[in-house]
């Protein structure tokens, strides 16, 4: 009987990953960094947030919107090539989206380590999950971006590799603007399905490849998001780095991830790969395990996905749902 695990944000708080409710909190962090680039992007977000909802730029992180409304607010503007009032243009939308996306990805990564360090109950009853796992007999569908429990199956099950799809390609960084692709042991793979993309992703616009990355490099990640240009109006001072190119065609790598946003652009090829083979995984496995998903409204498409397959099938999957929250929030799960 081969399992599929549905994993969400409640597994990822097991790896010292703040919840969605506290995104918020975690991100306003860096106000109080001596320097840096998050600093800088934390500036840079409050001015939007005072300009466009109208608070001050020290607002507690409670008055904040949702990060789901200030996802959405940019998307149905940008995506659409409209203004957000006048002094919010679609490229600047977008510039304010990919700093939003950086940021939350140096917050994750940041987590992570600390909990890594600590070791506090959670992180272990975690790792003692992982090593029990037979990696290789599941597969794994994933609705967040973080790395995290591909971290810990690689320290714990060091004998294996990753797997995100034929598609998705490994990738090393080599130096301090170049990439390398290499060939992976597909006898040892471990099969992840990562719904809205994944923080350790790069894509290519030109030749539309993508490329995976080792976890611990996902710093190196988020500092291809935001362009150099775009520095120039989040903080001239700071000098970026020179961002990478593509190892077939040259061009720029940059990067895809399917937000918060209540109008999730998913119609792309980075995730349609994704979905495709989650549904493989849905419809081949003889029992869904979902730890730490309560299928949130904003991810209707997932539910509809899982339904859709659900009713297809000729034989009905054993579901379990494993969740740290009440009981009648499990029940409604």
């Amino acid at each position: 009987m081969k399992t599929v695990y549905i994993v969400g944000a409640g597994l990822s708080y097991y790896a010292g990953l703040p919840l969605q409710s506290d995104f918020t909190k975690e991100l306003l962090a860096a106000r109080d960094f001596d320097e840096g680039p998050s600093q800088a992007m934390v500036s840079h977000l409050d001015e939007f947030v005072h300009r466009v909802f109208h608070l001050p730029t020290d607002a507690e992180p409670s008055q904040w919107p949702e990060l789901e409304d200030i996802f959405t607010f940019i998307d149905l503007s940008a995506n659409t090539g409209h203004h957000l009032g006048q002094r919010h243009s679609p490229k600047d939308l977008r510039r304010i989206r990919r700093v939003l996306i950086a940021r939350i990805i140096r917050m994750l990564h940041q987590s992570y380590r600390k909990a890594q360090r600590s070791s506090n109950e959670k992180w272990v009853q975690l790792v003692n999950f992982v090593k029990r796992l037979n990696v290789t007999e599941s597969r794994i569908i994933s609705l967040n971006w973080d790395t995290s429990l591909e971290s810990i199956i690689l320290e714990n099950h060091p004998g294996c590799h990753l797997s995100y799809g034929k598609s998705i390609r490994p990738a090393v960084f080599r130096g301090d603007n170049e990439i390398e692709t290499f060939e992976a042991d597909s006898a040892s793979e471990i099969q992840i399905s990562k719904m809205h993309g994944s923080m350790n992703w790069l894509y290519c616009d030109n030749c539309r490849r993508i490329f995976w990355f080792p976890p611990t490099e996902t710093l190196k990640v988020a500092d291809q998001i935001i362009r150099k240009d775009e520095w120039k109006t989040i903080d001239p001072e700071f000098k970026p780095k020179k961002a990478r190119g593509c190892c077939f065609c040259g061009v720029e790598l940059g990067t895809r991830i399917a937000t918060f946003s209540y109008r999730k652009a998913l119609d792309f090829r980075m995730f349609q790969r994704s979905w495709e083979r989650a549904e493989r995984h849905l419809r081949d496995c003889d029992r869904w395990v979902f730890i730490g998903y309560s299928l949130p409204g904003a991810d209707f498409e997932f539910k509809y996905l899982l339904k859709r397959v659900e009713l297809a099938r000729a034989k009905q999957p054993h579901i379990t749902v494993v969740s740290g929250g009440c009981e009648e929030a499990t029940s409604r799960t």
